[in-house]
C-alpha cells in the first residue's frame, strides 16, 4: 500500500470516527435532554400543559409603575401569572411567598431557566388595588414581581380567557370585603400564549420541578 492510499485510509477512518462521535454526542444529548417528568406525571402534580397553546387578548392594563402592560411583556420568557388582590388575608400572600421561594431554588439549581422566567400578579380587585397599592405590595415579596391592574371589564375579560374564576365586587357594603377567586397559577409561554396552569396546593420545590420539566418538553 503506497503513501497516498495510506493517507486516504487514515482520512476515512478519522471521518468515520468523527461521525460516530457526533452520533454518540447527539444520542447522549437527546437522552440527557428528556424531561425528567412526563406530561402524565405533571398532571398528577397539578400541572396541566396544553398540547396546543391558546392565544388570548388583553388591553387596558398597566403595571405597578403605571406603564402599559401588553402581550409584548410576555415575549421571550416563561411567565407565571397569579390572579389575586392585596387585601387577601391568606391565600394570596402565601402563594406569592411560595413562588418567591421557587425563584431562589431555580437560581440555585437551574440558573438558565431562572433567567428566562417572569412573574406577575393581576389584581381581581382593581377598585382598591391602585397602581400605588400594588407597587407597595407585590415587589415586597420579590423585587422582580410585577403587579398588574386595569379596568374591571378588561380584567374580567382576561380571567375568562385564562379560566380564572372569580366574583367581581361591584358595589361593596364596606371597605373590608373579600373577593372570591381561583388560586391557579397561569402559565404563559415565551411566545405570549396561554400554555397551561398549575393547581394548588403549591409548594416551592414542586413548582421548581414542574417548571424545569415544562421547559424541557
Amino acid at each position: 500500500m503506497n503513501t497516498s492510499m495510506t493517507g486516504n485510509v487514515q482520512k476515512t477512518v478519522l471521518v468515520l470516527m468523527a461521525v460516530i462521535a457526533i452520533v454518540l454526542g447527539l444520542t447522549f444529548y437527546k437522552y440527557m435532554s428528556k424531561p425528567s417528568i412526563t406530561p402524565q406525571q405533571l398532571q398528577q402534580m397539578g400541572a396541566v400543559v396544553f398540547e396546543k397553546p391558546r392565544s388570548f387578548e388583553m388591553k387596558g392594563l398597566v403595571d405597578h409603575n403605571n406603564k402599559a402592560f401588553t402581550k409584548e411583556n410576555f415575549k421571550g420568557k416563561w411567565t407565571l401569572a397569579y390572579f389575586g388582590y392585596t387585601f387577601c388575608p391568606d391565600i394570596c400572600p402565601t402563594t406569592l411567598a411560595q413562588v418567591n421561594q421557587m425563584t431562589k431554588l431555580l437560581k440555585k439549581e437551574n440558573p438558565d431557566l431562572a433567567s428566562r422566567m417572569s412573574y406577575i400578579m393581576v389584581t381581581v380587585d382593581p377598585r382598591r388595588d391602585t397602581v400605588e397599592k400594588l407597587k407597595g405590595y407585590v415587589p415586597h415579596f420579590n423585587p422582580d414581581f410585577v403587579g398588574v391592574t386595569g379596568g374591571m371589564k378588561n380584567i374580567h375579560d382576561l380571567t375568562v380567557q385564562l379560566n380564572i374564576p372569580y366574583t367581581p365586587v361591584i358595589d361593596p357594603e364596606d371597605e373590608y370585603y373579600l373577593v372570591d377567586h381561583g388560586a391557579n397559577l397561569v402559565l404563559v409561554n415565551p411566545q405570549g400564549d396561554y400554555q397551561g396552569f398549575i393547581r394548588p396546593p403549591l409548594d416551592s420545590e414542586k413548582l421548581a420541578k414542574v417548571m424545569t420539566a415544562i421547559d424541557r418538553l
